[in-house]
């Protein structure tokens, strides 16, 4: 899906496959191991903030290079090294008591971008270096906004880290490349779906330096649903570039 200068993409790996509908929900299988695609459309760099389930996975936040894109296979944590995979609603291991059935944001992937102000001492913030594809990539470690006196709240410069780039592709891809139509929503999904972790990533983040941001943020939002097996073998169609609200939560199975 695309909003204006981003937009963010669910590619599933290992050999699986995902269906993006027009509503913005995600059709997956339990079990599939996925990664989020997010691109930067413009001339300025970028930090996205991204959660899922209702819970950060980026930190501060991640830096996209103009007209790039990055692969987030595992949340940026030191801690964690799992990639992030699909898990129906009701697995207790993973979503606690409840399994998840208490938890509106399950399912919800939310992505905030925001451009990185142009400097007024004439350095430009439009261009980087063209990293290599096995050159790590830009995360926000920290993000604090001082008080100017004499006028609004400005942010200031912050730190970051650096995961793997890639080019933005002219036109959108998709891991399977069909014509997508669209059978009744009701017989798409089976039941609600959050994110757990499983595997090993051996993604890595390194620090790097980010200019102060703009205050407002484009958010794009999708939700990832467990769809019917069915589904697979139907045509769905192509997401569109209209804002929208969240995806709607299907209803907690008992």
């Amino acid at each position: 899906m695309r909003v204006g200068d981003f937009s963010v993409e669910i590619v599933a790996t290992d050999g699986g496959g995902v269906r993006e509908l027009d509503s913005g929900h995600v059709l997956a299988r339990p079990g599939q191991v996925y990664r989020l695609r997010l691109r930067n459309h413009g001339p300025l760099r970028a930090v996205a903030d991204v959660s899922i389930d209702g819970h950060s996975v980026t930190g501060n936040g991640l830096v996209i290079r103009p007209w790039g894109s990055v692969d987030l296979e595992r949340p940026i944590h030191a801690t964690e090294r799992g990639r992030f995979t699909v898990i129906a609603e009701g697995n207790e291991q993973v979503f606690g008591p409840d399994g998840g059935r208490d938890n509106a944001s399950l399912g919800l992937i939310e992505a905030r971008f925001r451009r990185e102000l142009p400097q007024n001492d004439g350095r430009r913030t439009d261009v980087l270096p063209d990293y290599s594809r096995g050159m790590p990539r830009p995360i926000v470690t920290r993000s604090l906004f001082t008080k100017d006196p004499l006028g609004p709240r400005v942010p200031p410069a912050i730190s970051a880290l650096m995961a793997p780039t890639q080019p933005v592709p002219t036109e959108p891809s998709y891991d399977d490349a069909e014509t997508f139509g669209s059978p009744a929503f009701g017989d798409q999904i089976e039941r609600a779906a959050g994110t757990g972790l499983t595997g090993s990533s051996d993604q890595e983040f390194v620090p790097t330096h980010v200019g102060p941001l703009e205050t407002e943020a484009t958010v794009i939002q999708l939700r990832i649903v467990i769809g019917t097996a069915d589904v697979f073998s139907a045509p769905r169609p192509l997401p569109d570039d209209a804002a929208h609200t969240a995806p709607a939560r299907p209803a907690a199975r008992p």
